[in-house]
């Protein structure tokens, strides 16, 4: 019997899984919704998990996988503890036959695995939130923010978004910079807005909901606005205080960055060339697939040996899922 690991990567957009045997062979994959107990509730999230699963366990080319096969799975998630929702994921385990119980797994622990095979490191997350975290022996250690946009996400696509605003309404911006017509017509769909009108118009949504002007500020930053610039810098400034407080002073071990924002051009150099200062000689490197990280845990958790090209092979953008 070919031994074969499940990875799942459950996130509030999407949830995805994939089957693959310790060649790196995809055997199933399948994608649901998002799975987030908390943003999405416990039934939608079960409901999302056990769609991703089945497709998965369905296999591919007409051939399904042999569930008493799977000897190792990682599922990696944020919003499960050892309550109610781990016991409504067990029962969805249960239910489709699967063996032994759903291993949860951190987000930050995933996204680590899915950018280095290493044992020892950091990873940084810049998307709509921010949080660093730091990894020894494989085990996550020390997490610093990602507290959400009320309490932290210091340096964020909500950060920037609200930074944006909050520089629109300066008394002293230069309002020649095209940032700010920008943001205007993003927030109240025109160019020529008075303060009062701007304010209204920035409570007026969910306040995570201006993490969308993150794009407004990476694109004009790119077309050459000097606001847009200092608000990425300033940015990188506070990405790169979240990670120091995970990072000791002389560490050289790898650092792994992730998430949307960070994934941008001018941003990723930014917080790279600070990594660099602050930490000589470590290696910077990116998130890989996240659901492949999910099964290089998985697979590395069996203790046997490995192919070398393993973790590349699951880990690079597409071939898992």
């Amino acid at each position: 019997m070919t031994t074969l690991v499940l990875g799942m990567d459950v996130g509030g957009t999407s949830s995805r899984a994939v089957v693959t045997d310790l060649t790196g062979r995809v055997m199933g994959r399948g994608v649901g919704g998002g799975g987030n107990p908390i943003s999405r509730g416990i039934g939608p999230a079960m409901a999302a998990i056990r769609d991703a699963l089945e497709q998965a366990l369905a296999g591919v080319d007409g051939v399904a996988v042999d569930r008493n096969a799977v000897q190792g799975n990682v599922i990696g998630a944020a919003g499960f503890g050892a309550g109610t929702a781990h016991e409504a994921l067990a029962q969805v385990w249960r239910e489709l036959g699967m063996p032994g119980e759903p291993v949860v797994a951190g987000d930050i622990e995933v996204a680590f695995a899915s950018g280095t095979d290493a044992l020892d490191g950091s990873v940084l997350i810049g998307g709509t939130g921010a949080v660093a975290g730091s990894i020894a022996g494989g085990r996550p250690g020390a997490v610093a923010d990602g507290l959400g946009w009320l309490l932290g996400d210091h340096g964020s696509g909500f950060w920037v978004g609200r930074e944006a605003v909050r520089r629109a309404l300066s008394p002293r911006a230069d309002l020649a910079d095209p940032l700010f017509e920008q943001v205007a017509v993003r927030l109240t769909g025109r160019s020529e807005v008075d303060r009062s009108t701007f304010i209204a118009a920035a409570y007026a949504a969910e306040p995570v909901r201006l993490s969308e002007l993150a794009g407004v500020v990476v694109a004009a930053a790119d077309a050459g606005s000097a606001v847009a610039e200092a608000i990425l810098s300033a940015a990188a400034d506070e990405l790169v205080a979240t990670l120091a407080q995970v990072r000791d002073a002389g560490e050289t071990t790898v650092v792994v960055l992730g998430g949307g924002l960070l994934g941008t051009p001018l941003l990723n150099g930014l917080v790279t060339e600070r990594i660099e200062d602050g930490w000589p000689g470590s290696q910077v490197t990116h998130t890989g697939s996240g659901v492949g990280g999910a099964a290089w845990l998985a697979a590395r958790s069996l203790g046997v040996d490995l192919p070398a090209d393993l973790h590349a092979t699951l880990t690079a953008p597409g071939p898992t899922c």
